[in-house]
């Protein structure tokens, strides 16, 4: 049986019974229905070709759509076959067929001297051999055309003639008086064709693949993929070979044979030939993908089989693919659609049961829902996006499930729920760690609130995601935010976020200005304000540049004021003897329930503090336990910080090359413009490490990296100044590294930071002084192409190495429109257009960049 017809025995031994008897002379009709793709084209290619070995007249037709309008264009056809078919029996029987044709051609009606005119035709020529006639798709031919095809069929039953006609499932109530015609004739026969099971689709994969192939292959994966439908199996065979031997779907295996070489081997025996072809099949089988790989193959026959389905099943099948997730309720699809619920309920069925849907969980490959949108005209898309946004907020659905669909039909169209939806997506997508997507839905929603008074409240939230993402980015929308907190335009909570982005970009003197005005807008908001003035004198500790008398407050009093309950802060925050153990218990439930959407950044400046000191016992592991949830390591902001401190924790475990791997991981995922004042952390860590470990090279290349000036005056420095002090030393330059610990005393001392949580700079320097390794002597290696930023470099190396501003944006966990944005620049700078354009350097740097994206996903 041929390797297409698995699975159809029966079927096909029942049409070889039925034509032996109409040979015999009783007439027979039949109809053969199923899924579209399911093989009943197949079917009636193997029927003509083992018929027209047994001596049948055979005449085969298509019907198309394209053609419905065109009347007796079936029958054209039909007769037209016939006539080639006849020619081998009767000459003037062939003319007779040519003029039927003639007469269908010229499109006139089916009138009752044509009908039997054809009749006759027919079972004249079965009084000189068996006639076969066969319909595909029956189901779409013209109306005049299926006249003349029920008049003949009413009058075979004892003629030599055999009628196959082939529709498919869906289809039978465009047909229902058709049918009521003809089913009910005592020679009339139905076949129902099904899908494969995992059985057949392996047998096809043995006669596409190679026998040795298919029982590598996860043939129930391959099933899952394509529900049995043969078409479909077939195509993912296609992409299956084509990966495996590299070739070009239209370039097949046997461009690549030597055909002489075969020839010699054979003898041309057809045998050897066939056995060679097996034997080379299964030796190359070991490249074969196990899983399938759906490729251009796959997608071509997933959309040519909706298409043959019909309007209905196409329309069913792009509403599914735009509402996305398992298979919706078919009355939100009807909804869609503007259509029967009931209808769309059978179309939805009929798509399952051809394997195109999955009962229950929509398309079964993400390549078929792709195929799906990218068939859509732009215009089509983006209506149906828009509609589907509609219908989803009326349903109650997740914020950022009707974000989706607003962002990707991108209409102009204003409305408050549009903007409420999307800031709602964009805190939901925080929450879970997405903060990419988050700045997506700000964006829009800011774009639809320009000019309306929700303005200041999107714009603040956009800039609190944005931070998260690239701070040096977020900065650029700081200006606006300030003179509306200046204006008292924005709520506490809104003024926390642009106070806690000034404060970390050395802006000490707005962040308080800001914090002055906002109370006097909002006296309500004492805890609000209370912990943001903690954390400005914390940051900023030079008590010559404050009115306020309060003493500048312990890391661990600031801890439990900023992930304390309301009313409970205050106690223990002293740094007094039962202080410091509800502190301590303090810090280890603010480590325990640390979430993604939480204040994350002040708790793990705070935890450094405390690690600092090594008063959280068994703590020290929280960094490395946080960065392995994907709420944080989905979040640059975050997971530069969690390195740092992980960093700074395996340094103390004597693990220099572990902490400085870290380090230099967080410093690579923000670049330094982006770490504001707090990259004195990661240097301070990265820099001791280097000095730990000898690695001069890795030294100069922390201190090549350039720091703000704000940081001096701030907390940051401490660290920083010890870590040169640290390095110094270990150079022989006893006096330099002295004067940086006693700039440290003297700081700490002045800023009242020696308390339990911090240590005497100067004291812990001096011990280092007489064991301080020496760093062995290498050359750091400078950065490409000078005139570009850190991450303009970083863009561009990938852009140049071939990768799409989607990859980027993913690599670096920035947003496309920030790779667009660098792409531009690194363009103007390199006087370049494209990015073939692009330097060599580049792309020879793009490797070293996805090193330290993977060392910063660690």
């Amino acid at each position: 049986m041929p390797h297409n017809l698995q699975e159809r025995n029966g079927e096909v031994q029942q049409l070889h019974q039925l034509y032996r008897a109409c040979a015999a002379g009783s007439g027979a009709v039949v109809l053969a229905d199923g899924p579209v793709g399911c093989g009943k084209t197949a079917l009636l290619r193997s029927l003509a070709e083992w018929a027209a070995g047994q001596g049948a007249l055979c005449a085969s037709a298509t019907a198309s759509p394209a053609e419905r309008h065109d009347r007796l264009g079936l029958i054209e056809q039909l007769m037209t076959a016939l006539r080639a078919a006849a020619r081998s029996v009767d000459d003037r029987a062939a003319d007779n067929c040519a003029v039927i044709a003639a007469a269908a051609a010229a499109g006139g009606y089916a009138s009752r001297a044509l009908l039997r005119r054809f009749a006759q035709a027919v079972t004249g020529l079965a009084e000189r051999a068996p006639v076969l006639l066969l319909v595909d798709d029956v189901h779409v031919a013209d109306e005049e055309s299926l006249a003349c095809l029920r008049y003949l069929m009413r009058r075979i039953d004892a003629s030599a003639v055999l009628v196959v006609l082939t529709e498919c499932v869906g289809h039978e109530r465009a047909l229902v008086s058709s049918h009521a015609e003809t089913l009910y004739l005592p020679y009339s026969h139905r076949i129902r064709l099904a899908p494969l099971s995992a059985t057949g689709v392996r047998r096809r994969l043995a006669d596409r693949l190679g026998a040795c192939a298919a029982d590598r292959v996860d043939t129930a994966a391959w099933y899952l993929a394509t529900g049995g439908n043969p078409l479909l199996v077939e195509a993912l065979a296609d992409d299956a070979r084509d990966v495996r031997t590299g070739a070009t779907p239209a370039a097949g295996p046997v461009s690549r044979v030597d055909a002489t070489v075969w020839h010699l081997a054979t003898g041309g025996n057809p045998l050897l030939v066939d056995s060679l072809a097996d034997a080379t099949r299964d030796d190359h089988a070991g490249t074969l993908p196990t899983r399938p790989v759906p490729g251009p193959a796959f997608r071509h026959a997933y959309l040519r089989c909706l298409h043959r389905a019909g309007p209905a099943a196409l329309a069913v099948a792009r509403a599914t693919a735009v509402l996305t997730g398992p298979v919706t309720d078919p009355a939100l699809i009807a909804a869609l659609l503007d259509q029967d619920t009931a209808g769309v309920r059978r179309t939805a069925d009929d798509l399952c049961e051809a394997g195109l849907l999955a009962d229950g969980t929509g398309f079964r490959t993400e390549a078929a829902r792709s195929a799906v949108l990218e068939d859509l005209r732009a215009d089509e898309l983006a209506a149906l996006r828009a509609r589907a946004a509609e219908l989803l907020h009326r349903d109650g659905v997740p914020a950022r499930a009707v974000a989706e669909q607003l962002l990707a039909a991108r209409g102009t169209a204003r409305s408050r729920w549009q903007a409420d939806v999307l800031r709602a997506a964009g805190h939901e997508a925080l929450a879970a760690g997405d903060a990419g997507p988050a700045v997506d839905y700000l964006r829009r929603a800011a774009e639809l609130t320009a000019g309306t008074p929700c303005e200041d409240e999107t714009a603040a939230a956009l800039a609190e995601a944005e931070w998260l993402v690239d701070p040096a980015a977020a900065a650029r929308r700081l200006p606006p935010l300030v003179r509306a907190a200046r204006t008292g335009r924005v709520t506490a909570k809104e003024a926390r976020a642009v106070v806690e982005q000034l404060l970390w970009n050395g802006q000490f003197t707005q962040a308080e200005a800001v914090l002055r005005n906002v109370a006097d807008h909002t006296p309500g908001a004492c805890a609000e304000l209370a912990v943001l003035d903690d954390w400005l004198r914390l940051v900023r500790p030079d008590p010559d540049a404050h009115t306020r008398t309060r003493a500048t407050p312990i890391p661990s009093a600031l801890l439990a004021r900023a992930t304390g309950p309301a009313g409970d802060i205050g106690q223990g925050g002293d740094g007094g003897g039962g202080g410091d153990g509800a502190a301590h218990r303090t810090a280890e439930g603010a480590l325990r329930g640390t979430r993604v959407d939480g204040p994350l950044p002040a708790t793990l400046l705070l935890l450094a503090c405390l690690l600092e000191d090594g008063r959280l016992t068994g703590a020290d592991r929280w960094p490395e336990h946080l960065l392995a949830e994907p709420g944080h390591r989905h979040v640059p902001v975050r997971r530069a910080l969690l390195q740092t401190v992980a960093a700074t924790t395996a340094l103390r475990r004597g693990q220099a090359d572990e902490a400085g791997r870290l380090a230099r991981a967080g410093l690579f995922t923000l670049t330094a413009d982006a770490w504001g004042i707090a990259i004195g952390a990661p240097l301070a860590t990265a820099l001791l490490a280097a000095t730990e470990a000898g690695d001069t090279a890795a030294a100069r290349a922390a201190l090549d990296v350039p720091v703000p000036g704000a940081m001096s005056g701030t907390p940051f420095a401490l660290p920083y100044r010890y870590a040169l002090g640290r390095f110094e030393a270990a150079r022989g330059r006893t006096s330099e590294a002295l004067r940086h610990f006693e700039r440290c005393r003297e700081l700490a001392v002045r800023w009242g930071l020696h308390g339990p949580g911090f240590v005497d700079w100067r004291q812990r320097g001096a011990v280092r002084l007489g064991r301080a390794p020496r760093p062995a002597a290498t050359a750091a290696r400078p950065a490409p192409l000078p005139e570009l930023t850190e991450s303009e470099r970083r863009v561009g190396a990938l852009a140049a190495a071939g990768r799409t501003n989607r990859e980027i944006a993913d690599l670096l966990s920035i947003t496309v429109s920030t790779v667009e944005q660098h792409l531009t620049k690194v363009y103007r700078k390199l006087k370049v257009r494209r990015r073939a354009d692009l330097p060599e350097p580049l792309a020879h740097f793009s490797g070293e960049v996805l090193h330290m994206v993977e060392e910063s996903r660690v």
